[in-house]
């Protein structure tokens, strides 16, 4: 077989196979390793922690990174928080270099992934069994991944002749950067570092590079990785920017730390172990991946806060700030998505409920047109992103519950929107003093109604809001009675009986949409059940 389509066709079986396998443990995980990352992230050092282990565990710091964008948008986590997962997440990556150094080159996997596909092709056929699938294509992928090493490896061995690199040297500068180019190059290609990682240490175990050589192209491949992340930020929010150029940033620095380390990190090994250097080659360029990873959160962690606000002014908030949260590259995730789509809703829900209390309380004659008018913006955004979580979210039931209250909740405070900004009736409701006591009251609830849900505690006053609602329904025909019966006895004239009609209409659609808006949120702020666990 010709070894250079070999070598090609096995690097594409190892792609394939990483793919795969991160899909898998993924689903395999489920929404756990989101709740954790959320739960366990309460300061950078904790986020850094949690990042190496979630990403070593899905295989994927891509993901880890935007489930991280998301919690960032829904308020689960500080920006200075989520850098220490994305620090986290560089070390976390680095596992799949050890899997191909300690278990690729040493045990002899080639053979046995033909019937570990086969089983895992069984395990993928269980279609009702979420845990069994993703199992399945976690297993698949391993054995992929193994298979693709063995075709890299036989290819590399017999490509050797054809590709000379011993006049590239690694102990110079020059030679460094060159080397370091190539693993930048081959990490754009593949849009992968672990690809580029597997493929240097293949090709050093092969003998086609040199241990300094390998080391160069995986400080390469670690500035390779931040294109995706670079990439990813176009079109993305301030939230998604700020991540993603922060992970590029980090990563440079990160690289020249390790570039500048490299020659005194080989002196150490040839003087104080050289057999290891001799027979295990791979196995050190690998711990240097590790090494410098490590080394760089370790010296960054201290400066989290610093690092964050240098990057905030570099990335100022630019978009609409009741949607900041919402992010394209969230829909990937959709339970990133969802909660930023909640945080949305419940800044759109905080900004509404106070402006109606203030024309309840007649504090002002009506709202900023302008502050409406990005209300209604807001509103039709999150309700267009809220769609677009439903397609991309399949058969996830209690996604598409929460996405229903949500959709609820956007409705009715649009209605809000509406009631509160037609200054005819506001202006009727005012001109009623007999309406006032009772929009007194109300206006009071739905302060307190706005104070309960930005605490996520509308449970605490549905049912007052629900009485009010009750009781106001009963008054409207009470006010209707009195207000026509004053028209009737000369008390007042036709053109105050509709403001006074109009305004008591006005003032009981107020308080059913508030009471609705409390509906939804109380169902919203109730623990989640599990998720089932089917396909």
């Amino acid at each position: 077989m010709n070894p250079v389509l070999q070598s090609l066709g096995g690097f594409g079986l190892f792609l394939f196979g990483i793919g795969i396998m991160t899909s898998g443990l993924k689903k395999l995980a489920g929404d756990r390793l989101h709740q954790w990352l959320a739960k366990t992230t309460r300061t950078p050092l904790s986020g850094a922690v949690t990042g190496t282990i979630v990403t070593a565990i899905i295989q994927s710091s891509s993901a880890t990174t935007v489930a991280t964008v998301g919690f960032v948008g829904a308020g689960l986590m500080t920006f200075p928080q989520a850098l220490g997962v994305v620090f986290g997440a560089n070390i976390g990556t680095t596992i799949t270099g050890w899997i191909v150094a300690l278990v690729g080159f040493k045990l002899k996997l080639g053979m046995a992934a033909l019937p570990l596909i086969f089983v895992a092709a069984l395990l993928y056929l269980a279609k009702k069994r979420r845990v069994v699938r993703g199992a399945g294509k976690a297993l698949a992928g391993f054995a992929l991944i193994f298979l693709g090493i063995e075709f890299l490896q036989s290819g590399l061995t017999g490509a050797q002749h054809l590709v000379d690199l011993s006049k590239i040297d690694a102990g110079g500068v020059g030679g460094r950067l060159m080397l370091l180019a190539a693993g930048v190059l081959l990490t754009l290609i593949t849009q992968s570092s672990s690809a580029a990682v597997a493929a240097s240490i293949t090709a050093l175990h092969t003998g086609m590079i040199d241990l300094p050589q390998a080391a160069a192209v995986i400080i390469g491949a670690d500035v390779g990785t931040t294109a995706t992340a670079a990439l990813a930020t176009i079109g993305g929010n301030t939230g998604s920017r700020r991540t993603g150029f922060a992970h590029v940033i980090y990563n440079f620095i990160t690289a020249m730390g390790a570039f500048l380390l490299l020659p005194l990190y080989l002196a150490l090994w040839n003087r104080f172990n050289p057999s290891m250097v001799e027979s295990s080659p791979e196995v050190v360029a690998v711990a240097f991946h590790s090494t410098f990873n490590l080394l760089g959160v370790l010296v960054a962690l201290p400066f989290t806060n610093q690092f964050a606000h240098f990057i905030e002014r570099l990335f100022p908030e630019r978009e609409l700030p009741l949607v900041a949260a919402l992010d394209k590259k969230l829909l990937s995730d959709s339970k990133a998505a969802s909660n930023a789509l909640e945080t949305t809703v419940r800044a759109i829900t905080t900004e509404i409920l106070p402006e109606a209390a203030a024309q309840l309380s007649r504090i002002r004659a009506g709202p900023p047109q302008e502050a409406l008018r990005l209300v209604f913006l807001a509103v039709e955004e999150a309700r267009n992103f809220a769609v677009k979580i439903g397609e991309s979210a399949g058969g996830d039931s209690l996604n598409a519950e929460k996405l229903f209250s949500l959709l609820h909740v956007l409705d009715h405070c649009e209605r809000l929107a509406e009631r509160i900004g037609d200054r005819p009736r506001v202006s009727s409701y005012a001109s009623c003093t007999e309406l006032h006591p009772e929009g007194q009251k109300m206006a009071g609830e739905l302060e307190s109604l706005g104070e309960q849900i930005g605490a996520r505690k509308a449970v605490a006053i549905l049912p007052v809001l629900e009485q009010s609602a009750a009781t106001l329904e009963a008054d409207h025909s009470r006010f209707r009675q009195r207000f026509i019966g004053s028209a009737a006895h000369g008390e007042m004239s036709a053109a105050e009986l509709d403001r006074a009609l109009d305004g008591a209409r006005w003032m009981r659609r107020v308080v059913f949409h508030a009471w609705r808006i409390a509906f939804y949120w109380s169902e919203l702020d109730q623990p989640m059940p599990a998720q089932p666990q089917a396909d």
